[in-house]
């Protein structure tokens, strides 16, 4: 009984710092805009210059650049994430949170929590708007399950940069670092062109990549219907998450950056 008191009683604390942390990423005007608008600007333009690539009625280069850009915005989460550990303005509140006698764990917790809440938020609207709007095809009545992978992506990428900044205690070191493995990890998945033809030992390789599985998975989702790598992508993303904060667990030092 008082082990269930104490968690209760632990829960307030871990939701007011988690509301902190929510709204400096919601007021933060360049993080809306990289993490909504941005995308949507490069879906059209990339969609209008290539065009006259996609000639089929099936798929159009709207269609294709709408899902490759949303996978691409939720791999950049992770430099979010960097954004709502490292910033100055959080560093010095969160030493409040270092004395205070609660888990100092409530840190990175909350840090990663909020990241995937608004950055999830952000990847619903636009696949709503994408579908709905401008009707680009997502999956069409299938779309939440679209959404779904991407929120559970979003959540990967949320971890993955918190546990960066527990290893490299510098948010401009961390983006530095991201961004290269970002870009790498989006060439490998073949957001940018497929590697298919560039022999079996590029092929091989780019099953590496996690974002090559949230390809596959969107792709035949909503041009196959098949949703077999659906709950395999899922769950694999969740352990990968929970081991990214089990390394944050262990990284974690709060006298390196508080």
């Amino acid at each position: 009984m008082t082990d269930s008191r104490k968690k209760t009683g632990l829960l307030f604390p871990f939701s007011i710092i988690l509301k902190r942390d929510f709204i400096n990423l919601a007021t933060n005007v360049s993080l809306i805009l990289s993490n909504t608008i941005f995308p949507l600007l490069l879906i059209f333009v990339l969609g209008y210059l290539g065009g006259g690539l996609y000639g089929g009625s099936d798929v159009t280069s709207y269609d294709y650049y709408g899902v490759t850009i949303l996978i691409y915005s939720a791999l950049n989460v992770s430099m979010t994430a960097a954004n709502s550990f490292m910033d100055q303005n959080v560093k010095r509140s969160n030493l409040r949170i270092l004395y205070a006698p609660i888990p100092k764990s409530f840190i990175y917790l909350s840090k990663t929590a909020a990241t995937f809440l608004f950055t999830g938020l952000c990847s619903i609207v636009l696949v709503a708007l994408l579908q709905l709007v401008f009707n680009i095809r997502l999956g069409g009545t299938s779309a939440v399950y679209t959404a779904v992978v991407l929120l559970c992506f979003d959540l990967f990428s949320s971890a993955l940069g918190v546990l960066f900044c527990c290893l490299f205690k510098g948010e401009e070191l961390t983006n530095k670092i991201l961004s290269i493995i970002n870009s790498v990890l989006a060439i490998l998945g073949g957001l940018f062109f497929q590697l298919d033809g560039l022999g079996r030992t590029a092929e091989v390789i780019s099953f590496f990549s996690p974002v090559k599985w949230v390809v596959e998975t969107v792709l035949r989702i909503v041009y196959d219907g098949d949703f077999s790598l659906f709950l395999p992508t899922l769950l694999s993303f969740v352990i990968a998450s929970l081991l990214l904060l089990w390394g944050c667990k262990r990284t974690f030092k709060t006298e390196d950056y508080i």
